[in-house]
């Protein structure tokens, strides 16, 4: 660390780690799935402590990809459901009163019709029963 990224890519030998992510669909929502990390093997010997060196580099660096995927993957389903709880929040607090007051409106409408018509049946029937009457 003392000696910056310049000593970490020489420390390389050139070859860099490859990270695969995947991703994956939970509940409709697009978040990174379980990463692969490729750490490249050395050919070189350079002593025992940095082939240890190296082992423990590979060993952080894939659970620190694992734990970036992983909270990625959290943030991103939070971010979901707390739009998905604003979305039926208005659904149940202003969508549904306002279909239940029109449905009220369409019914006592209709109940209002069907009141006329019966009306105008049982008149339609009376005048007709006292032309036939004369």
């Amino acid at each position: 660390m003392l000696g910056g990224e310049r000593a970490v890519r020489l420390a390389a030998d050139g070859q860099l780690a490859t990270v695969t992510i995947p991703y994956a669909f939970t509940m409709g929502v697009r978040h990174p799935a379980t990463p692969a990390c490729l750490i490249p093997a050395v050919m070189t010997w350079d002593g025992p402590a940095l082939a240890r060196t190296r082992q423990a580099h590979g060993a952080a660096l894939a659970a620190a990809v694992q734990h970036a995927a992983a909270a990625e993957a959290l943030r991103v389903i939070e971010a979901e459901t707390l739009a998905t709880r604003y979305r039926l929040r208005a659904i149940e607090d202003r969508w549904i009163p306002r279909l239940e007051q029109a449905l009220a409106e369409v019914t006592l409408a209709l109940e209002e019709q069907e009141l006329a018509d019966a009306a105008r049946l049982r008149l339609a029937v009376s005048s007709g029963r006292r032309l036939d009457a004369r």
